[in-house]
């Protein structure tokens, strides 16, 4: 095992609290020792653990990646369906469950994911369908380094979190540094319970979420005298931090330092960060590069990026590898400009890409669904802009002649068999038709033309 998750505390420093229980560094390396002596009962190929927030996934994850068995990280919350959709194509592999047993094993023995991978996180492609993106030891391990850095993180005393560990953002950007430099990290379930810390005075060290979680948690504080004293940094990543949203938290958190950050999972995630001590801090900027990385502006002013924390590929997608990554350059599918002192300011995306929540979607996978719904001819999903969740999804329905109009709830109810709660729109309308070209492809930049009250479904 390399340096950068060497944890080896032996002093009782609580590593994990989970659910209000904690968990030493040196017992947490007690769980994965062990876990490491059951693996030669494990069949060969790609292993899949689900993410749920608990130790013994943890241990699980960490048993495995030291021991060198290549993982795939699935959200806990995947309906059927998106997890059968993410396990095709990756050859021979077999789930764990939470007590170590295969729970599950692919017909397909031939493995095919590269040979130095080591941890498979899952994204969207602008094709809607799910992207298995390969990372090597070296590009986890030089993430944690430049996170680790970039991030002050050695400086703080502890980490709240509850940001999900299928998310690269919260497994890679801020769970495994934590462990790497001694931190310990409470992990919480909901935003509630941060309050409660909060006015508990029970909040210290670092706090990390995206845009949303720190609109909400605002909202949450109120105006009332929440102690926020011991909060020393403020990480924001996931999506673009709004100036007026840095304002809010530098003048809420008066002796923290905010942290703005931009990544993807293809890039280990973190690529950019910008600090609330940078003069540029509460304007539009985005960040300086973190640790090796390196970034210049493609033909058509994308952002490209280059270094250790490039992923191997996408496993079984070779076609989407070469689409997205040229002579060790990623193209990040941002547009962007460069200042002289290298500091990077992005100004928008070069795909139909959306953001809700912090997470990056593909609009295809929603309206795939969409039209499996009775009477639906067409679909399409728009994103609009709303201050909590930063882009709320809404619904265009092109129904049949003569078919009756559904309810929003009937709707809702009858995706969230098809998709995961954040993915299900939160208004649906209807329209005669979808705007296309002459080609048949959506004119989405129009939109916005039928979100007229009058064709809104109730």
């Amino acid at each position: 095992m390399s340096d950068a998750l060497a944890f080896t505390r032996a002093d009782g420093t609580v590593a994990l609290t989970l659910g209000g229980r904690p968990l030493s560094f040196e017992a947490l390396r007690e769980a994965v020792e062990a876990r490491k002596h059951r693996l030669g009962v494990l069949p060969p190929g790609l292993a899949l653990l689900r993410a749920h927030r608990s130790r013994e996934f943890i241990a699980t994850f960490l048993a495995l990646y030291e021991a060198g068995i290549p993982t795939a990280v699935l959200a806990d919350d995947w309906t059927p369906s998106e997890v059968a959709s993410r396990r095709r194509g990756l050859g021979g592999c077999f789930e764990l469950d939470e007590t170590f047993k295969v729970s599950w094993r692919s017909e397909e023995t031939a493995t095919r994911h590269h040979p130095d991978t080591a941890v498979v996180l899952f994204t969207s492609g602008s094709t809607g369908e799910p992207r298995a993106v390969q990372l090597s030891r070296r590009n986890i391990e030089a993430n944690i380094a430049a996170v680790r850095r970039s991030l002050d993180f050695d400086a703080a005393s502890e980490q709240t979190l509850f940001l999900p560990l299928s998310y690269s953002f919260g497994l890679l950007g801020q769970l495994l540094p934590a462990l790497a430099a001694g931190v310990p990290t409470t992990l919480l379930d909901h935003l509630v319970e941060l309050k409660a810390r909060l006015d508990d005075g029970l909040l210290a060290g670092m706090v990390s979420g995206v845009p949303s979680h720190h609109e909400a948690l605002l909202r949450l504080m109120g105006a009332g005298a929440s102690r926020t004293e011991a909060i020393t940094h403020v990480v924001s990543a996931g999506a673009a931090l709004s100036p007026a949203l840095r304002q809010r938290l530098v003048a809420a958190f008066p002796r923290a330092r905010v942290y703005a950050n931009y990544g993807q999972t293809e890039l280990s995630p973190r690529a950019l960060c910008l600090r609330s001590d940078h003069p540029a801090f509460l304007g539009p900027a985005t960040g300086h590069p973190v640790g090796g990385l390196v970034v210049r502006l493609g033909p058509d002013g994308e952002l490209w990026v280059r270094g250790e924390q490039v992923m191997l590929g996408y496993l079984g997608d070779d076609a989407a590898t070469r689409a997205k990554v040229e002579d060790g350059w990623l193209r990040t599918g941002d547009l962007a400009r460069i200042d002289a002192d290298g500091l990077v300011t992005l100004l928008g995306r070069n795909d139909d890409l959306l953001k809700v929540g912090g997470e990056r979607m593909s609009p295809f996978e929603i309206e795939s669904a969409l039209r499996e719904l009775p009477h639906v001819e067409d679909a399409a999903v728009f994103g609009r802009e709303d201050p909590l969740y930063g882009t709320t999804l809404t619904g265009i329905l092109q129904l049949a002649p003569g078919a009756p109009c559904p309810l929003k709830r009937e709707l809702k109810q009858a995706l969230r068999g098809r998709l995961s709660a954040h993915k299900v729109p939160v208004d649906f309308y209807r329209a005669d038709q979808l705007p296309r070209s002459r080609n048949g492809k959506l004119q989405r930049n129009r939109l916005g033309e039928l979100l007229r009250p009058e064709l809104r479904l109730g």
